[in-house]
């Protein structure tokens, strides 16, 4: 068999090919991709002679769920399968989905690999379900918390089952057991309540970041290695994507292999089509073995973006950050763009409100706080990407799956399995240092039904030069390193060093998430004067300065910022760099702002009229007189820190017009120094340092602000309702129905039915219906 891409869309040797391929799907099942490729252009151009043969090719496949009923003696033998699997696990699984569960359920740890489409989240949600005990999910990305967050809370409808997004020991009159969905960063406050949790597994969903060349791959590695000490009768599953050796995560991990299993799975439960486009947007199918599919491309006749566009389906588009920043997008895309009109109804209504409300953006162009973003959700666009506010992400990811997206713009957060399946997936980058990757948003395109029929997708690259490149990517296995970042030898810097051998010695605080050494550091005398500093700085008596004295007071606020770069420098044992200094002095007056209740809304709106100078507008243009000579202003944007390297630079170029300011980047780069610098590095070291100090000295200041950095309030009954998930938003509109809250329960009163149901979305499983 060769050239059957041209054969089939000619209509030459159908029955011969339709032979061959249920031949080879019979005995292999769906493992091959050039099989799934053959039985998707079958079903795309040869639709009526395919109809014939597709119930076949669907009980060959294993997909049991779609229970298509048998025509044939071959496909019996698959119905008698389907029937074993139901009786003993009482649930239509595919046979792939039954070897999980029996893996699970048969090994102290199982370690799999598998295609994106092949359900493993379906059998996660029953063993969740089905489970008597504590059970902890540690995913890559806070928006799959959410995504595995809403999947159990409808699956789960007894409210004894905390599901938390985080660990806490909360609702204990109410409960029996836990759910908590964390990423390795969240997973470490496990450790400080060990001795109260009965956790009898452990699932590692995207299990591959352990492979990342990172200290969030050394955090990965850490994670697994003090749940294994805390919890030793517990299972540890992982799971990951198109990996060839997922025993690696047994042999890295030091666990039993006596006790212990893996499987490489390569069954798939969609096809795909593959394609290229060229600068006209002219589309050329071609295959990934070119001895069975053809060696030349073939032109496709009919444009599968705007097809799929006109037909109300949805198109992923994959390109870099600095497209999205730099709005480049839109002129690339306008083709498609300008095919997606405003849709119009009270659901739509319904998501750009909340948008508006938590972001603080408008939909008005040429207006003050003006959010591209959302005004793009109101004709089905949608942006995707990590620097996303998390709330914000949560939304516009409910508004795909609810079928109002029609293209989506992401970069590679939607790599770490994320439910947003497509019909087509367009990569206009193909990253060859990443192939896993690649092949991860690759799984995006086809959408696995219920309904009887094959189901597959596109998948698109963006010029014919990328065919071979895409190909080797394809045919290329993906292994995992088998060593631990934790036990190799090669030189970091000392920050990773002393991490390595807190966790190697089991000498990492619990309560505190730090290092010994670094506790040490942050309990010295040096850092005793510092902080005494902080505190005569921000403290009138024993309350925190106002905004407006901080503000007032020019000369008190910058030592206030010189004290924190002190602190922040005994912790690094060097002195900050001018850059390093400048980010985290952006860093602290956040801080300070959410230490005074600001809403993110509100900073991102403090931020925008700041660089963008619209006070100054606002005036100039009411006396009737331009503005467009004003220039932005400097501002400080997010970068990781600690860097040596990084230089003093605003994050709009110099000469940017202040009516130019885009508050989408100010929304982006508000919420990347909340999360990912204060919420990640800096809360957990300012913490330390003034509650170590509180419990030396007795200072009530010292403890007043180590909960205000952890928290952002001191007021104990606010620090509840954050314990119980709420938002400072939740917490400003629920707190009047709320009669008390301690660590036992929640009493609402009786006018907590009053507010709409969206909005107690946070508590509803603490409400007792009355």
């Amino acid at each position: 068999m060769n050239n059957l891409i041209a054969n089939i869309i000619q209509s030459e040797d159908i029955g011969d090919i339709i032979s061959y391929v249920l031949d080879k799907l019979y005995k292999n099942g769906p493992e091959s991709t050039t099989d799934m490729e053959i039985l998707s252009y079958l079903k795309l151009y040869q639709a009526e002679e395919f109809n014939i043969h597709e119930a076949r090719v669907l009980n060959y496949m294993g997909v049991f769920y779609k229970d298509v009923k048998p025509k044939t003696l071959k496909e019996v033998v698959f119905r008698q399968y389907r029937s074993y699997i139901l009786d003993t696990y009482d649930n239509n699984y595919t046979p792939v989905q039954a070897k999980i569960i029996k893996g699970i359920k048969s090994n102290k740890c199982f370690s799999f690999s598998a295609p994106t489409s092949t359900g493993k989240s379906f059998v996660f949600m029953n063993l969740i379900l089905n489970s008597n005990n504590d059970i902890v999910i540690v995913v890559p990305s806070r928006a799959l918390i959410n995504e595995y967050y809403h999947k159990l809370n409808e699956l789960i409808d007894d409210k004894s089952v905390n599901i938390l997004t985080f660990i806490d020991k909360i609702n204990t009159k109410h409960t029996i057991r836990n759910v908590f969905i964390v990423t390795p960063e969240r997973c470490r406050e496990l450790f400080k309540y060990k001795n109260l949790y009965s956790v009898s597994m452990f699932l590692f969903d995207e299990a591959q970041l352990s492979n990342e060349n990172s200290k969030r791959g050394l955090y990965f590695d850490s994670i697994v290695r003090r749940s294994q000490k805390a919890f030793s009768e517990a299972t540890f599953v992982f799971a990951h994507p198109f990996v060839k050796n997922p025993e690696s995560q047994i042999k890295k991990n030091h666990f039993q292999i006596q006790t212990s299993d893996s499987i490489q799975f390569k069954q798939k439960n969609v096809g795909q089509i593959f394609l290229c486009s060229d600068d006209e947007w002219n589309f050329y199918h071609f295959g990934i073995d070119k001895s069975i599919m053809g060696n030349r491309k073939i032109k496709c006749s009919f444009d599968p973006i705007e097809k799929t566009i006109r037909n109300r389906g949805s198109v992923l588009f994959y390109i870099s950050k600095s497209k999205i920043y730099n709005r480049g997008f839109l002129n690339q895309f306008a083709k498609y763009i300008d095919l997606c009109s405003e849709i119009e109804g009270e659901k739509i209504d319904y998501y750009i409100e909340q948008l508006k409300q938590y972001t603080g953006g408008d939909t008005i162009a040429n207006k003050n706080y003006y959010s591209q973003m959302i005004a793009l959700l109101k004709r089905g666009i949608v942006i995707h990407h990590g620097s996303l506010p998390l709330q914000t992400r949560v939304i516009i990811e409910k508004f795909t799956q609810d079928g109002l997206c029609h293209i989506c713009f992401a970069t590679s957060t939607l790599e770490q399995g994320i439910n947003m399946p497509f019909d087509v997936v367009f990569l206009d980058r193909l990253e060859s240092s990443k192939p896993l990757s690649v092949k991860n948003l690759i799984g995006r395109a086809g959408r696995s039904t219920l309904s009887k029929e094959f189901d597959f997708g596109f998948v698109i690259v963006s010029s014919p030069n990328k065919m071979s490149n895409f190909r080797n990517i394809m045919n290329q296995d993906e292994v995992l390193d088998e060593v631990s970042s934790l036990e190799k030898s090669e030189q970091r810097d000392d920050d990773y060093n002393d991490f390595k051998e807190a966790i190697l010695n089991d000498t990492y605080s619990d309560e505190f998430n730090l290092t010994e050494k670094d506790l040490e550091k942050l309990s010295s005398e040096s850092t005793e004067e510092v902080i005494r500093n902080i505190l005569n700085t921000l403290f009138d008596g024993e309350e925190i300065l106002s905004l407006n004295r901080l503000n007032q007071d020019v000369r008190n606020r910058l030592e206030l910022y010189q004290y924190f770069r002190q602190l922040y420098s005994i912790y690094l044992n060097r002195q900050l760099e001018d850059g390093e200094g400048n980010v985290l002095d952006t860093a602290i007056k956040i801080m300070l702002w959410k230490v005074h209740g600001k809403t993110f809304k509100n900073i991102c709106w403090y931020r925008y009229s700041h660089v963008s100078k619209t006070n100054e507008r606002i005036r100039l243009e009411k006396s009737g007189r331009s503005t467009n000579h004003i220039t932005a202003e400097f501002i400080t944007g997010y970068h990781e820190i600690p860097d040596k390297n990084h230089r003093v630079y605003s994050l709009f170029p110099q000469g940017t017009k202040a009516s130019d300011v885009d508050y989408d980047l100010i929304m982006y780069d508000t919420y990347d120094f909340i999360d990912k610098l204060i919420g990640f590095k800096l809360s957990d070291i300012f913490f330390a340092s003034f509650m170590k100090y509180f419990i030396k000295s007795k200072d009530i200041r010292a403890e007043k602000l180590s909960k205000y950095i952890r928290y952002g309030t001191d007021n104990e009954r606010h620090i509840w309702m954050l314990r119980y998930g709420m938002s400072f938003e939740d917490i400003e509109l629920l707190e009047p129905h709320i009669e008390s809250i301690d660590s036992e329960e929640i009493i609402f009163k009786d006018s907590i039915f009053s507010v709409p149901k969206e909005s107690r979305l946070s508590v509803e499983r603490f409400i007792n219906e009355k």
